[in-house]
């Protein structure tokens, strides 16, 4: 018998961590919190306004801290939390969000936030996830839209992406630095966590 050595894991990736940046890591371990989803709200409210040729609200108040994107927060929030979305799941979204924000056109505003989110978490936790909620239950974690819905709402959103679901780190890197930003410097050492129960 040969005696096999066996090498850490790490949980998010199933591969050795040492083969992973060091940034990465850093990422896929926070906790989700409020600053993760007013990031989460900021992202998605930028690419749904870039998609309905909006100008961009870089300047002055985020996107999450303006009156009409509140129901919107409260939406990410009960998703997140009904669901038990991953950090790394919210990282893949994150990178789905920004790759289908040059192919997105949106006509219509309404539920336009929600559906963007929620077709990037959806897609994001099937490609990662060996076992995933289906789409009733996603319909029941949303509170606003029927399995049917989530459905058109999945396979609109692998439309605009053209079914391209691979994952590089750079993918999820290009997120880090706004985390290492002073705005959200909170989100490596969490005062506010989403309690999931």
């Amino acid at each position: 018998m040969s005696s096999l050595k066996s090498s850490p894991v790490h949980h998010a990736s199933l591969v050795d961590p040492s083969i992973h940046s060091p940034a990465l890591l850093e990422l896929v371990d926070i906790q989700l919190s409020k600053q993760i989803i007013d990031y989460v709200v900021d992202c998605v409210a930028e690419t749904v306004d870039f998609a309905m040729g909006r100008p961009s609200h870089t300047r002055g108040r985020t996107p999450s801290h303006r009156p009409e994107h509140t129901k919107f927060t409260t939406f990410v929030t009960n998703v997140l939390t009904r669901a038990e979305v991953t950090t790394p799941v919210v990282l893949v979204s994150l990178a789905y969000i920004d790759r289908a924000k040059p192919h997105l056109h949106i006509a219509l505003e309404e539920w336009a936030l929600e559906r963007v989110f929620l077709g990037a978490i959806i897609v994001a936790s099937k490609y990662l996830n060996d076992s995933t909620l289906k789409n009733v239950h996603w319909a029941l974690c949303t509170g606003v839209f029927g399995k049917r819905d989530v459905g058109r709402i999945e396979r609109e959103f692998l439309d605009v992406l053209d079914w391209e679901l691979s994952i590089s780190e750079d993918d999820i890197l290009s997120h880090h630095a706004a985390f290492e930003s002073d705005f959200l410097r909170r989100f490596i050492f969490p005062t506010d966590t989403i309690n999931i129960e």
